[in-house]
């Protein structure tokens, strides 16, 4: 009877050992998949986070360009307006220059009537 006990309760422990030994390999075949479609997604996320650093290095150096760009029209742009400032002063000057030299004409042929008449 005891061996009939110890008999049966080999079985049922074959049993619970086999049924427990079928769940580790479909828990591992599980974590297989679990694990190559976490190295699917990672390798994705690696792709687009290099894709979008390239991305950004590249905008980081249009943006450099341009604000050098900037810059440069920008130092033209002052000496351009000193240029203007004194081309202005320099026209003034000679509308004086031409202003006052009329005066004088006008005082010479002035003087050239009074000596012709």
């Amino acid at each position: 009877a005891d061996a009939k006990k110890s008999s049966a309760k080999i079985q049922e422990l074959e049993k619970a050992r086999n049924a427990l030994d079928k769940a580790l390999k479909e828990s591992k075949q599980s974590l297989s998949t679990s694990t190559k479609v976490l190295q699917e997604v990672q390798s994705q996320y690696n792709t687009e986070k290099k894709r979008l650093e390239d991305a950004l290095n590249g905008s980081r150096k249009q943006i450099e360009v341009l604000s050098e760009k900037l810059q440069k029209e920008e130092r033209e742009t002052a000496t351009l307006c000193l240029k203007i400032t004194s081309l202005e002063s320099a026209n003034l000057s000679l509308n004086n220059t031409i202003s006052t030299k009329r005066e004088e004409i006008g005082k010479l042929e002035a003087r050239v009537n009074t000596l012709t008449t």
